[in-house]
Parts: structure tokens; C-alpha cells; sequence
């Protein structure tokens, strides 16, 4: 027996276009307060998520949700779109986003095994009774290959009460995984854009796979099979029990424009604002953190184990408890590792921590530390194995009021060369240190007349401009903003 939907036709669950529509575009419409008989058309939509999971939808299809409305239980639709013709899910109408409610389900939003599919434009919520291992939007795939195309777009996702556990199944906002370990198997493609993320419990947004070399997650491959065209753009994380934003077994990714605030406030681990791992010639830029609770670990950036070629650049970081910056090596390695054009204010514990285990390699310059009332912090805390491969340099960190700082080197990791320090004591072995008042204007400028102009070393491969956008080609100045012109 076959069923007329909205144009296609339901054989078996799969979804197909009439011969009248053939070539055209496809929609399926899903209202769930509606009353009327659901054939998936404006006028007899769907009416409940367990009408859309049993179909199987074909390469551009759309479902659209009507607006003002709320679908309870699990979003978990079938099939895979195809190059230049994904399936597409968002919404339709007038008002509020549409709302998926999972209603304390593992998942509100589940794609598995799945490819070429952009979701965007929803309000998901996933509160349960108590607190237990659940997201609010799973993207995972399990020994499938390569799969293409995820865009997860302009999403709410809010009121997530999961568990404290992280990683493949672990709770999040949105989260996406790789798991298994006899088909290697990785995402391309990938565009987290624009989403708000707030209320949720363990993680903000989190990617990972355990196809990775350190042997991290609960099915551990033995080759690293890192992801490749991830973006994480322009989205809002806030009140995290845990992480805010993790990128996990990438390489050539790119986190820019997010702002995260209020990380690591219910979590027993050890969580950061924004940090990587297991990955490579990942570029963080143009981010704001902040509010990061307690020093496990609390601090708004992390190049954590095998990392290499990360480069943390024209990022603000503020009022964390944990610190700036970790250096996380522990069991594998950090190389070539480059934090340059940072602002840092009122960061409390730490500026940067090495964690136990020697760094191979990291540059740290042209970051600005600002060190206010109330505020103390060891500005370096380092456990390097007693190799000097760790450059501290050109870098600006001023105390004022009632503010306390101070060098912790004792295992002879980092070379300091040509620093501003204000108000707190140079360390032994420090080269072409400045002292005295930078100058710093509310937003950590430098004002004429600082002594931080042109004092600082020549750096090869520099990114060639400032946390403003100033060029930085000259001799450059000390600290985040290059006042000299450079022409």
C-alpha cells in the first residue's frame, strides 16, 4: 500500500518524489500542535517527531517547523543528502523558534552515520526529572568513513541537565563524536555557526573522536584520523557546568568570534573555556572568554595533549579563576604551539601553567596581562622538564592597585626576553626586561610616551598585525598593540 505525503511518496519509509514533483523542491511541513490530518503540506503537516523519524528523507529535502510551536521527544530523522543537495531542517511561519523538548531522552536531536545535512533556526531543550547522560544536538558516526557536510546553524540550545561525563556519550549542548575503531572514520566539512548555547551540563559544544593517538575515550583506534574543514563561529556559550568549546581530533580548524561566560561551574573535572587537543594547525582567534569558576583547571584557553602547530591569537580573556593560558601536555606532546596578541585582564591563579610533562616546543608574545585589585597571579607557573623551549617574549604585565604577581620557574623552561613588567619583581635570568607604568588605556592600549614602544625582539612569521588590525612589520612594541606605525 502506498501513501500520498506532501508530494512524495512513503514505500517502506522512504521517502520519494510523485513523478509530478520530480526535480523540484521537496518540503515536509511538521506542525505538533496541530489538529488536522498530517500529510506533511502547510496546510496538513506532520504532527509529531515520530511521523518525521519514520521517513527516510532524499537529498534535498526540507522539513520545516512551523514557528511558535513545540514538538516533544526524540528528532532522530533517517537518510543522507548528497553534494550541492543536503537535507535541510528549520522553520517556517511567524514568532518564537520552533521548540524540540526532549523531555529528559539521551538526545533531543540525533543524526548518526549521516552526511549532508544542515539543521538551523530551532529552540532545543533536553531537561529530565534528575540530572543523567543527555544532549541537546548529537551529530556521531560509528566505523563509516568520511562523512560530509554538517552545518548546525542558529540554534537555542538551553536547559540541558546532563551528567558529568564528557567525551563519546558524554553530556552536552552540542556535540558531535566519532566512535569505534575498525573503519577509520572522520567528519568534513563541519560549520558550527551562530548558535547560543546557556544552562547545560557537561559541556558547551564538544567534539571528539577516538580515533586518536592518545589512547583518550572508551573504543581507542590506533591512528590518528584527525577531522578536516571544521568551522566554530560566532556562537554564545554561557553557564556551563564544564567545558565551553572543545575541538578534538581536528586539523586546519578554525574557532573565531565566541564568546564564552560561566564555564566550569558544576563540573568535579577539570574543564576550560576554549581549547583543543589531539590536533593540528588549529587557529582560536577573535574570541572572548570569561567567568570560568574554580581552578580545575578554569582557565579560558588550553593547548591540551598532543596538540600541534595551535595558535591561540587576538583573543580576550577576563575575570577567570583558573587563569590565562594551559600548557597541557601530560602523556604526549605539545609542539610549536604560538599564543600571540592576547589580552588578559583580571585573570586570577595563573597567566599560564604548564601542566606535568615537557613542552616541545611554544611561543608566547605580544600578550598583554593586566593584573588589577583583588587579583593574584603566578603570571608563569612551570613544570617544563628543564628544557628552555618555551619563548616569553615582547610580552606587557602590569600590576596596579592592590594587585599581586609573580614568576614561578622552577624548572628552567622559558626563556624571558625583552618584557614589560610593572610592579612585580624581574625573575632571575630574564633578558632586555622594561619596567615602569606601560601607559594602558582602559582597552590596553598603549598611550604615547609608554616605555613599551619599539622594545621588543624581532619574531619570524609574526601574523603581521596587532589585537587592533595595526600592521606589525617594524621593530614592534611590547605587549598586544603595536602603537608605532609600521609602514
Amino acid at each position: 500500500m502506498k501513501a500520498v505525503l506532501a508530494g512524495f511518496v512513503v514505500t517502506g519509509l522512504t521517502l520519494t518524489a510523485t513523478p509530478a514533483l520530480a526535480g523540484s523542491a521537496r518540503a515536509v511541513h511538521v506542525d505538533c500542535q496541530s489538529a488536522k490530518t498530517p500529510k506533511g503540506t502547510v496546510g496538513h503537516p506532520l504532527t509529531s517527531l515520530d511521523q518525521v523519524n519514520n521517513l527516510t528523507l532524499r537529498p534535498g529535502t526540507r522539513v520545516l517547523f512551523k514557528r511558535g510551536t513545540t514538538c516533544a521527544g526524540t528528532l532522530a530523522p533517517k537518510g543522507s543528502g548528497a553534494p550541492g543537495r543536503p537535507i535541510v531542517i528549520d522553520a517556517y511561519g511567524r514568532g518564537a523558534k520552533p521548540r524540540i523538548q526532549g523531555g529528559g531522552a539521551e538526545d533531543a536531536i540525533k543524526l548518526h552515520n549521516q552526511q549532508y545535512w544542515e539543521i538551523a533556526g530551532l529552540d532545543v531543550a533536553n531537561t529530565g526529572a534528575a540530572a543523567g547522560k543527555r544532549r541537546g544536538v548529537r551529530v556521531s558516526a560509528r566505523d563509516a568513513g568520511t562523512l560530509r557536510h554538517i552545518v548546525l546553524r542558529d540554534l537555542d540550545v538551553h536547559d540541558v541537565n546532563g551528567d558529568d561525563t564528557k567525551d563519546e556519550y558524554g553530556s552536552a549542548g552540542i556535540t558531535m563524536w566519532v566512535e569505534g575503531n575498525t573503519v577509520p572514520t572522520l567528519f568534513d566539512d563541519v560549520r558550527i555557526t551562530g548558535n547560543t548555547v546557556t544552562g547545560v551540563d557537561r559541556s558547551g559544544i564538544f567534539l571528539f573522536s577516538t580515533w586518536n593517538t592518545s589512547g583518550w575515550g572508551k573504543e581507542p583506534g590506533n591512528r590518528h584520523i584527525p577531522w578536516t574543514g571544521v568551522k566554530v563561529s560566532g556562537n554564545t556559550v554561557t553557564d556551563v557546568g564544564g567545558d565551553g568549546i572543545v575541538l578534538g581530533s581536528v586539523t586546519g580548524a578554525l574557532a573565531e568570534n565566541n564568546r564564552v561566560h560561566g564555564f566550569q561551574r558544576r563540573s568535579k573535572g577539570y574543564s576550560a573555556g576554549l581549547w583543543t587537543h589531539n590536533s593540528d594547525n588549529v587557529v582560536i582567534q577573535f574570541n572572548e572568554v570569561s567567568g570560568g569558576e574554580t581552578t580545575r583547571d578554569g582557565m579560558s584557553f588550553d593547548v591540551d595533549e598532543n596538540g600541534f602547530g595551535t595558535v591561540f591569537q587576538y583573543n580576550y580573556s577576563h575575570d577567570n579563576q583558573g587563569g590565562f593560558l594551559l600548557l597541557c601536555n601530560a602523556a604526549g606532546k605539545i609542539k610549536d604551539a604560538v599564543v600571540r596578541y592576547n589580552l588578559s585582564v583580571n585573570d586570577h591563579f595563573r597567566g599560564v601553567e604548564n601542566c606535568s610533562g615537557g613542552v616541545e616546543s611554544a611561543a608566547i608574545y605580544n600578550n598583554t596581562f593586566v593584573i588589577g585589585d583583588g587579583v593574584t597571579q603566578t603570571v608563569v607557573n612551570e613544570n617544563n622538564a628543564n628544557r628552555r623551549n618555551v619563548l616569553f617574549a615582547n610580552n606587557v604585565v602590569s600590576v596596579t592597585g592592590t594587585g599581586r604577581a609573580s614568576f614561578n620557574l622552577r624548572s628552567g623552561g622559558y626563556t624571558l626576553e625583552n618584557n614589560l613588567l610593572n610592579g612585580l619583581a624581574v625573575p632571575a635570568g630574564a633578558t632586555g626586561t622594561v619596567t615602569g607604568d606601560p601607559l594602558l588605556s582602559a582597552d590596553g592600549k598603549l598611550q604615547p610616551g609608554s616605555p613599551a614602544l619599539q622594545k621588543g625582539r624581532t619574531i619570524e612569521n609574526n601574523g603581521g598585525r596587532d589585537y587592533f588590525g595595526n600592521p606589525v612589520t617594524c621593530t614592534p612594541d611590547l605587549g598586544m598593540h603595536q602603537l608605532t606605525p609600521c609602514n
